[in-house]
């Protein structure tokens, strides 16, 4: 229980980190997150900490859906290398906001890893893994394009949207997968409930 306590009122503290390099016309800040346990309430002894990480679940796959989108535009910018530097920008702003709004919600996850199902904690652990390549991906393409607004297509700045591209793809995919298994999960036990059926969590 003391567990369960220290946990239901955790809180992220979000610091964004400029990068130096970009100028201020096109800055981009990467968020790095702090996840600190709040102290606890009455309601952490029965929380359904299970519960809360499906729905998070869901904001993520919602979240990660944008990012996705706006990794595709971003090769789809690259087959016209006519349009503008800002266009790009604007793009990877966006794809960055998308990044940090799930790293937000990855900090409440890894929070409550520890009192979650095991395969929500192995999906916390590959959101994590999909998140932080994305971001670092991210993070590698803005340094490029702002240092490079007269030459925006050599091989390396390729790659870097490939890499976002197939990495937004991943944590789409995965997300989908872990939304789609609560549903079905939860449809199985509310049968079982209506059968008198014993099932498992």
């Amino acid at each position: 229980m003391r567990l369960r306590e220290k946990l239901l009122r955790s809180t992220c503290i979000a610091a964004a980190v400029a990068v130096s390099a970009i100028p201020a016309a096109a800055a981009v800040k990467m968020a790095v997150h702090e996840c600190v346990a709040g102290k606890p309430t009455a309601a952490s002894y029965t929380w359904d900490f299970k519960g809360e990480a499906n729905t998070i679940f869901r904001d993520i796959q919602a979240e990660a859906r944008d990012a996705s989108h706006h990794a595709d535009q971003l090769q789809s910018i690259e087959r016209n290398p006519e349009l503008s530097w800002q266009i790009q920008s604007n793009q990877l702003e966006d794809l960055r906001g998308d990044i940090n709004d799930i790293e937000t919600r990855l900090c409440r996850l890894e929070t409550i890893r520890r009192v979650v199902a095991p395969w929500q904690q192995r999906e916390i652990d590959r959101i994590a893994v999909n998140a932080r390549l994305l971001a670092d991906n991210a993070q590698d393409a803005i340094l490029f394009l702002n240092a490079n607004e007269d030459n925006l297509w050599p091989l390396a700045y390729r790659r870097y949207l490939n890499n976002l591209c197939d990495e937004a793809q991943s944590l789409k995919r995965s997300v989908g997968n872990a939304v789609e298994y609560s549903s079905v999960s939860k449809q199985y036990r509310d049968l079982g409930s209506k059968l008198g059926a014993r099932t498992g969590s």
